[in-house]
């Protein structure tokens, strides 16, 4: 069988990048919505308001379209006001009445937070989400999504802080405009009201934001409600006795004065305003923006300060989530290359500056993860992240690199004397039993370490030096540690010169594929094929599967080589049972990697490539390893059920080789079992695997699923086999992986 090394996805690195990046946007969208002179000057009404919004969304999410129903206070109701999807108003309308009739639209205006559903049909992914301040309800939007481009929580994030800052937007919208009505109203009346009536009825009675109105020196002279809820005093301790740069936190190295404070306001980009922490009575510090704007009342100025902290802390979450692990809190892979990249660069600025790279793996962690249960290996994974933690110094990092992989940079290395203390305190740590819910266990780690002051590498090659020593000290029978310049240079070469060569074969066509009979041992007649990929390397000759496999997966080449594979099988198997009627019958089987297994397109993708050769899929049958389920159990039943809906089966292949696969047979939809070829090996010889393989087929048959013996050798393996009823099996005995000209002439034969 194929190796199926489990790696981490480069697609994850961008998603989590674009994550970050999402983020930002949202906060310089939220920070055009919520400017006061836009909010006065720019938009028209409040159409334009929804759309400037939907606008900075769209930018992040595919929104298809949107409606807006505003509330009808009369009849307590909701009416659509505005949408951006001519006849759609239907469609649209059925969606919303489906909404109501659960509930989802009165917990949306209950919750006021951003909710998901799907439409009726499927076809489109809701947001919905209420339109409201402390002081008013608008309304409530509705998104239509073609589909989820992250998690659902950081499109929740992401849409709730929008909304939110669409509402402040509306609010000094109308706000001011109320304001400009009286004004108008009070100039008709020919200045009938008096002064403080004027500062009352235009800047207080109506204001959502602390506001207050100062001189020309900042000291406070009126203030709303609002503020003084905010500063946490009363008016005597405000009118005449303060200014508003009593308030403000002084930054480093910057004094505030009021002037300075009018300077910035004039200065600064209206979408861009200038942020300031505000610190109240109690000491408690905000985040605001400031909106200064003069008054038109000897020299007065009127100031509003919009409270930008949830917003903040939104933005610190979502930065946290994109650069940290959200198991181990731990730096992630994104994190660490950033600050492995700061290393490499400060070593080539300062020569005698050292750094050390050490690559960590788990021995054996997937037999207790699969014995005790995920819930139990992911607290272990927890507390292997305080230990390593624990073995540092402060200025060194350890990060989660993913899986039970963990990687350290270890900052001012001289030698590798000072590795080693590292290493050993690691390895002593790990001696002792760790008690994980009541379960003493004991863990034994491999380590590869790379120290520049012996070997210099860029960042991508020095964590791939480092993973190739991790594998050495692995094969050298695990819990110890090897040094990247301990290994051969030679390999080194080797394994980056195939690396570097697997993109342009995968290009040029190098790869083709050869299968191995799997054999109906009952009938002692052909069951199927597995198709098994091979590389025609045009110096090196046949490239052994074991040497270029695992270097597709770490690199993500697997998955336009997976594609190659399924193209070229599809075709053999459409033309053979378009010529060979024995082929009717017989089932092609071919391996899927972790990576092909979660791609979002994977499903669509076969569907495509079976339509091209017009091949139906009745006969498909695709084999994954059980690492599939323990790096994404959710993904990978929903990617299996999506699979057998259009008749395609599925096997697990290596089957005995960890503690509980038989709990998968029980879960998932598995309709094949491969019984690995190390059991079978000493089926004959050793009488445990004997039991084992017996026991399995038992389980087998009374499971309704078949059973297959890999690696069938010798006659007397065969014998045992049959005498235990297994009813498939493959291996040399019968036949090793055939070009495809060899199965043609087989076909040929049986069809004659």
């Amino acid at each position: 069988m194929e190796p199926q090394n489990r790696q981490i996805d480069p697609y994850q690195v961008r998603r989590l990048e674009h994550m970050a990046q999402y983020s930002m946007e949202a906060l310089e969208l939220c920070a055009a919505l919520g400017d006061y002179q836009t909010s006065v000057t720019k938009f028209k009404n409040r159409k334009d308001i929804f759309e400037r919004a939907v606008q900075g969304l769209q930018q992040m999410l595919p929104i298809a379209f949107y409606a807006f129903y505003a509330v009808d206070e009369v009849y307590s109701d909701i009416e659509l006001e505005h949408l951006d999807a001519a006849g759609k108003e239907d469609y649209i309308r059925q969606t919303v009445d489906d909404l109501i009739d659960k509930g989802t639209v009165a917990l949306a205006f209950r919750e006021k937070r951003t909710l998901t559903a799907k439409t009726r049909d499927r076809k489109y992914t809701v947001l919905i989400h209420a339109l409201a301040t402390t002081a008013k309800t608008y309304g409530i939007f509705f998104c239509f999504l073609d589909k989820g481009p992250f998690e659902k929580s950081i499109v929740d994030k992401i849409t709730t802080i929008v909304i939110k800052s669409t509402c402040y937007a509306l609010e000094n919208f109308e706000l001011y405009q109320l304001i400009h009505q009286k004004n108008a109203e009070l100039v008709g009346k020919n200045q009938q009201l008096s002064r403080s009536e004027i500062v009352y009825r235009n800047t207080f009675e109506n204001t959502g934001n602390p506001t207050i109105i100062v001189d020309a020196r900042g000291t406070i002279l009126h203030v709303n409600s609002r503020f003084l809820a905010f500063s946490g005093l009363d008016q005597k301790f405000l009118i005449r006795q303060r200014r508003i740069t009593d308030f403000l936190v002084r930054k480093k190295r910057h004094s505030y004065s009021f002037s300075r404070l009018l300077q910035i306001a004039e200065t600064s980009d209206p979408g861009n305003p200038e942020e300031y922490i505000f610190e109240n009575s109690r000491g408690e510090r905000k985040h605001v923006f400031l909106k200064i704007s003069a008054l038109g009342l000897e020299h007065q100025y009127i100031i509003s300060l919009t409270d930008v902290t949830p917003i903040k802390e939104a933005e610190k979450q979502l930065e946290f989530q994109a650069f940290h692990d959200p198991l181990t809190g731990l730096p992630n892979r994104i994190l660490f290359q950033d600050r492995l990249r700061q290393a490499v660069k400060k070593k080539k600025r300062y020569p005698g500056y050292n750094y050390a790279l050490v690559f960590i793996d788990l021995d054996r962690f997937k037999a207790v993860n699969d014995s005790l249960g995920h819930n139990l290996g992911d607290r272990l994974l927890v507390q292997v992240a305080r230990l390593l933690s624990a073995c540092v110094r402060e200025v060194d990092t350890v990060a989660r690199f993913g899986g039970d992989e963990f990687l350290i940079l270890l900052e001012e290395v001289p030698d590798q004397a000072s590795c080693d203390v590292v290493a050993r305190r690691i390895l002593e740590k790990f001696r002792k039993p760790m008690d994980i819910s009541g379960h003493e266990i004991t863990m034994t780690v491999s380590m590869g370490i790379l120290i520049s002051a012996q070997q210099q590498a860029e960042q991508k090659d020095a964590i791939r030096l480092a993973d190739m020593s991790m594998y050495e000290a692995k094969k050298m029978g695990r819990n110890r540690v090897v040094y990247s310049h301990e290994i051969s240079e030679k390999e080194i070469e080797r394994k980056l010169f195939l690396e570097n060569q697997l993109q342009s074969g995968i290009e040029r066509g190098e790869f083709f594929v050869q299968y191995q009979p799997l054999m109906d041992l009952t009938h002692n007649k052909l069951y199927g094929l597995e198709t098994l990929v091979r590389w025609r390397h045009p110096e090196l000759g046949i490239v052994p599967p074991n040497h270029f496999i695992p270097i597709a997966e770490e690199t993500g080449l697997i998955i336009p080589l997976g594609r190659k594979v399924f193209e070229m099988a599809f075709r053999d198997f459409a033309d053979w049972q378009s010529r060979f009627p024995e082929a009717a019958d017989l089932c092609l089987s071919i391996n899927l990697s972790v990576k092909q297994m979660f791609q979002s397109d994977l499903v669509a993708d076969i569907r495509e490539m079976a339509e091209a050769v017009a091949l139906p899929l009745d006969n498909i049958n695709l084999e994954i390893t059980e690492s599939i389920f323990i790096d994404d159990m959710e993904l990978a039943i929903e990617t299996i059920n999506a699979l057998k809906a259009m008749g395609i089966a599925i096997s697990i292949d290596d089957f005995g080789t960890g503690y509980s696969s038989i709990k998968y047979l029980n879960q998932f939809s598995i309709d094949l079992v491969k019984i690995d070829k190390i059991l079978i090996n000493n089926i004959n010889g050793n009488s445990t695997n004997f039991n084992i393989v017996a026991s399995m087929l038992d389980l087998c048959e009374k499971l309704d699923l078949k059973a297959m013996a890999e690696g069938i050798e010798d006659l007397d393996q065969l014998e045992k086999l049959t005498e235990m009823k297994c009813r498939f099996g493959q291996g040399f005995y019968f036949a090793p992986p055939q070009d495809k000209s060899v199965i043609e002439q087989l076909l040929g034969k049986k069809a004659g």
